[in-house]
């Protein structure tokens, strides 16, 4: 394969990667879709990106890059640079993160994203932010020197155009945007595309069309889940309050009288519902009990036009965000369920999205082709049903290109961390052999637990079992607390730290620390609690595929254990033990989730095989073959 015929950067192709450029090209080709397993070290953004830019050069159509990570952008510019470079030809390429995250007006960054939403709105359209009016309206000599500075530089990290635009006080997402009309690589969250409202802005504003899209998405077993709680919308007894203090300030007495209202309802709904209880709430209970005291339609509009004069003062309103919610609540019911929680102090009314594919099967219908790819994309039938490709789609799984023998992965079937078995003396237990695992690793271990809960529980017998240094992972860590935890870990080198932290959480996935991590222990599976909701999914995938308990219960588990042992072997240079800590790994519904080239072991003597496994020599990395495929 010529590598100038699909703009490869490198100097040379691996097998694995001309297979899979391969079958790109032939996707592309025949106008269909593919879903790729694709385990880390494989290349995959180049070997799907490249195939991809030089087919869409020749057709006149767009690369969309989608991505959940702001991280993977700078992947994806590094290698558009390598190209421009190789090849002496203009890629141009733009990087689009979130609005909010690219905006210039002061204190949005804690703003909910639907508020922030609003507000933007409202400062657009009432010509009160000079950003906007400099890049669109105005279009000032400002805007023009920025995006001339923008279109010699580009592709530029979302970082370099803030700093641009804060300069000439321009909008830096409005500038993307102009950047994003001439480019033929366009970087972006899924929410560009999948989000229906978003995408059709977005495409109006950058002059592009969907059937002209060639759309990539990786990361891709993020997708249903994100997407299912972009259609998901709540309501809460704690907005609700807020919503009435607004009003209190604008003195509107007929909207606090409705508002309070609104939380009787709420109240009635939830008042036999125990803490953590969920059930089932009928469309029309909500709709017929406003309509006692008032149009439902004219409501909302009420509650719109309060927000609006509440932002005149503040950047949020909750009388906007209850808005949005009274606006979603009548829609259709086909693939979601209405639900009423309580977590006191917290009461929750929720439209929940259990279908995914309401919010992309459109948008792969649309697109001229989409790729999925993932280095835990298996089941790939699986991401094919709930997204909604069609049944001409082909699937993929490749082998981890890293040598086996550089991984020792192991069951240890001893304890379990199912509800009804947790007791001390089984967190005494996982402490245990938490301890016997990490204490025999030279180097730094990460240990994840499905709860923080069920982490501190067992920690309160591992702590004083562990030889090494403990790091705690707290919730909802901000970006510069997640990276010193990681710099921490990392200067203990061959001393070696242990990281406890859960299996959804900061580290769960996404990080990469080659050559840091020694040994993963994952503890338990991170099943869902068994809530209405869960049942709910399971009940509509059982309808839709006869597959309830594994699409709607255990491969969601099951894939963010993957994604967590994932942390462990970064590079071909990198060896180390992932262990897999419950009795249920060995069940045949879980084991056979597992990829098929890891060759796990079973064994309940472990100790001797992490020993052996250290003292063994590291074997040179080989070149990975294709595992399966089918169209």
């Amino acid at each position: 394969m010529e590598l100038k015929s699909i703009l490869f950067p490198h100097d040379k192709i691996r097998p694995v990667q001309e297979t899979f450029i391969q079958d790109v090209l032939s996707c592309l080709e025949k106008r269909k879709c593919l879903i790729v397993h694709a385990p880390t070290g494989l290349g995959k953004t180049a070997a799907s990106l490249c195939p991809a830019l030089s087919f869409a050069q020749k057709k006149n159509l767009t690369v969309f890059f989608l991505t959940s990570r702001h991280t993977q952008h700078k992947i994806v510019i590094d290698t558009v640079r390598a190209i421009k470079q190789k090849y002496g030809i203009n890629v141009i390429t733009a990087s689009v993160i979130g609005k909010k995250n690219m905006c210039l007006q002061p204190n949005v960054e804690s703003m909910r994203s639907s508020d922030f939403t609003e507000y933007c709105k409202y400062l657009r359209e009432n010509g009160k932010c000079d950003y906007y009016t400099n890049a669109r309206t105005k279009q000032t000599g400002e805007c023009k020197v920025a995006l001339a500075e923008l279109s010699k530089t580009a592709p530029s990290a979302t970082e370099d155009v803030i700093s641009l635009c804060s300069v000439n006080r321009v909008c830096p997402y409005e500038m993307s945007l102009m950047i994003a009309e001439k480019s033929q690589v366009i970087i972006a969250d899924y929410y560009y595309l999948f989000n229906k409202s978003i995408r059709e802005s977005f495409l109006k504003k950058t002059n592009k069309r969907l059937e002209d899209a060639v759309i990539i998405v990786d990361e891709a077993h993020n997708l249903p889940s994100r997407l299912r709680e972009l259609l998901t919308k709540k309501l809460t007894n704690l907005g609700i309050k807020r919503a009435i203090k607004e009003a209190k300030e604008l003195e509107k007495d007929d909207l606090i009288a409705k508002l309070v209202e609104v939380q009787d309802i709420l109240n009635k709904l939830s008042k036999d519902l125990k803490n953590h209880e969920d059930h089932r709430v009928e469309q029309a209970v909500v709709t017929e009990a406003i309509g006692r005291f008032c149009k439902y339609d004219e409501f909302i509009d009420e509650l719109e036009e309060a927000a609006d004069l509440v932002r005149d003062k503040q950047r949020q309103s909750s009388l906007g965000s209850l808005a949005g919610f009274f606006k979603s609540w009548p829609e259709e019911s086909i693939g979601f369920c209405r639900i009423i929680k309580r977590d006191d102090p917290v009461i929750v009314l929720s439209h929940r999205c259990l279908d995914p594919s309401v919010a992309s099967k459109d948008v792969i219908e649309g697109a001229y082709a989409t790729i999925l790819m993932s280095g835990t994309l298996t089941p790939t039938t699986m991401y094919k049903d709930l997204l909604g490709f069609s049944k001409d789609c082909v699937e993929k799984e490749f082998e981890s290109p890293f040598p086996q023998s550089n991984k020792l992965a192991l069951i240890i079937p001893k304890t379990t961390t199912k509800f009804t078995e947790r007791n001390d003396a089984q967190f005494q237990m996982i402490a245990r052999i938490c301890a016997d695992v990490v204490n025999e690793v030279p180097g730094s271990c990460a240990v994840f637990f499905p709860s923080y809960q069920l982490r501190d529980a067992v920690n309160n017998y591992f702590q004083g079992l562990c030889e090494k240094t403990l790091l705690l992972e707290q919730p909802d860590l901000s970006k510069d607390e997640k990276q010193k935890l990681l710099d921490k870990l990392k200067n203990y080198g061959l001393r070696g730290a242990v990281l406890l932290g859960a299996a959804a959480g900061s580290f769960g996935e996404g990080i990469d620390l080659p050559g840091v991590l020694k040994a993963v222990v994952v503890v338990g599976l991170p099943l869902d609690r068994p809530t209405i909701e869960t049942q709910e999914l399971i009940n509509y995938y059982d309808a839709r595929f006869g597959k309830g308990w594994e699409y709607g219960y255990t491969l969601p588990a099951l894939t963010k254990c993957l994604q967590n042992a994932g942390r462990c072997i970064r590079s071909e240079h990198d060896r180390g033990v992932i262990v897999f800590l419950d009795q249920r790994y060995t069940h045949p519904n879980y084991l056979r989730c597992f990829p098929t080239d890891w060759q796990l072991k079973i064994s309940v003597d472990y100790v001797p095989l992490i020993k052996n496994f250290f003292s063994a020599p590291i074997v040179p990395s080989v070149e990975p073959v294709v595992l399966s495929g089918q169209e």
